[in-house]
């Protein structure tokens, strides 16, 4: 059983996750430091009279109400002690995970997004061990393979994989080793999810390799609607989100490793 009622520690995190730093530090401070140490109505008042916002009143109001009505044996040092913790967890959390809008096409005022070709250049020049890049399609992006080849000469992995025009029954003309050139097809490790190791339905109908992500060193992971196309980062209205998170970013590598290791994606041999 929990040492503090489970609606009193949701209201705590309520005001941990909604409350400004500034103001969340201040109910802290007012807490700990309350002669006052048990909830009465007097140190309620005595709190949120010096609550600038009426929703900042409002959302400490049901804490301390929560507070009398469920764990009034709980002194003001413990409620501090709580909200100080669910504070640092936050934070915490949004160290570990954090993820950004990536937009291609018409840009409103006010909403300052960054552009898909400029994630994608960041994310391999920003690389040190390892890329993967993941797309239906790709042509005519000069500037990813540049870059691309750059970190490949500085040491880091470089995994591609892409559909093939054979498999897509003429849906792309190009596949990834023309595409991004000889350079990138000697140097970087291509992959093809192979025809006959596709899912196929009744009427012989099989799957297409869909997916257009971006991984850089297990820590990073762009997951994006674009395809590597001039016209996809140019002129296209796509969208993505960038998401900063070692454990997820290292989930998705892990299972593109365990999927080459068991030969549903294989190595594109090349003369």
């Amino acid at each position: 059983m929990s040492f503090l009622p489970p609606l009193l520690l949701a209201q705590i995190r309520t005001c941990a996750k909604q409350l400004p730093s500034p103001i969340l530090e201040a109910v802290i401070d007012l807490l700990r430091n309350s002669a006052a140490k048990y909830c009465n109505f007097e140190l309620k008042a005595s709190i949120l009279k010096q609550l600038p916002n009426v929703n900042f009143r409002r959302l400490v109001g049901e804490l301390l109400e929560t507070w009398c009505r469920e764990a009034v044996y709980l002194d003001s040092t413990a409620i501090a002690a709580a909200l100080s913790t669910a504070s640092y967890c936050e934070v915490a959390a949004q160290d570990e995970l954090s993820v950004e809008v990536v937009w291609t096409g018409p840009v409103t005022e006010g909403m300052p997004l960054r552009r898909t070709e400029q994630v994608l250049l960041q994310m391999i020049r920003e690389a040190q061990q390892e890329f993967i890049l993941i797309s239906f399609a790709v042509y005519k992006i000069p500037e990813i393979t540049k870059a691309l080849v750059a970190a490949i000469n500085r040491g880091v992995r470089v995994q591609i994989i892409a559909e093939t025009p054979e498999a897509s029954e003429g849906k792309i003309s190009f596949g990834a080793s023309t595409a991004l050139g000889q350079e990138i097809a000697r140097k970087a490790q291509l992959f093809i999810w192979p025809r006959h190791k596709r899912l196929t339905d009744s009427e012989g109908h099989y799957g297409s390799l869909h997916i257009k992500c971006a991984i850089a060193d297990r820590k990073h992971l762009f997951i994006s609607s674009a395809n590597l196309t001039e016209y996809a980062l140019t002129l296209n209205m796509e969208m993505g989100l960038l998401v900063h998170s070692e454990y997820i970013a290292h989930q998705v590598a892990e299972h593109i490793e365990r999927l080459i290791q068991e030969e549903f994606l294989v190595s594109l041999n090349l003369p």
